[in-house]
């Protein structure tokens, strides 16, 4: 008796269950422990501090304030030591006795005598000709002499950025440096970019 009673108990449950199907249940809003921190701008210039794992990108502002600078763009921000940079991120817990920050994002303001490099994708048109892919922007044919194109040449399909004088499409570069490489990639010729 017992059990025949335990049974038509969960055969009603099933059952219950059941007729609720369909029906979507409201559930309540996860809460976030830590509400995440907002990202912030700075500007400074980056120094490499040595002897860690390859260096550390520390940015420099002009108050004197320090921050050790993290995340995804670290290799790229390893690069550029010397440069006035404005870098956008969030801020994480010391390091090294310094803030950090997560870098999310960056652009290069000087690299050197108060110039502003562009930053592109550097491409190898099929004639030979090397060319600066920008977002948003007119691709840039590179004119430089023997020895920089040569240096050029091996950073084909990197992401780099160019000094020079800036003339229409063309920029006369007389430096560069690079910040990341991916697999070289050719511009194609414009006959099979008209498909």
């Amino acid at each position: 008796m017992r059990i025949e009673r335990a049974l038509a108990a969960v055969t009603l449950g099933v059952l219950a269950l059941g007729a609720g199907e369909g029906r979507a249940t409201p559930r309540a809003p996860k809460k976030d422990s830590k509400p995440r921190p907002a990202e912030v701008t700075r500007e400074g210039k980056i120094l490499i501090v040595r002897g860690l794992s390859g260096g550390e990108p520390q940015l420099t502002v002009e108050d004197g304030a320090r921050f050790l600078l993290t995340g995804a763009l670290r290799e790229e921000l390893l690069r550029l030591e010397g440069h006035k940079l404005q870098v956008v991120g969030v801020p994480g817990p010391k390091k090294l006795m310094m803030e950090t920050l997560d870098v999310s994002r960056y652009e290069i303001l000087d690299s050197g005598g108060g110039r502003r490099p562009l930053v592109g994708v550097l491409r190898k048109a099929a004639g030979g000709a090397l060319n600066l892919e920008r977002p948003k922007a007119a691709l840039l044919e590179i004119e430089a002499n023997r020895a920089l194109h040569a240096e050029l040449e091996k950073r084909v399909g990197c992401r780099i950025w160019v000094l020079g004088e800036l003339q229409g499409t063309t920029i006369k570069a007389f430096k560069f440096g690079w910040l990341s490489c991916k697999a070289p990639k050719s511009i194609k010729p414009d006959k099979e970019n008209k498909r």
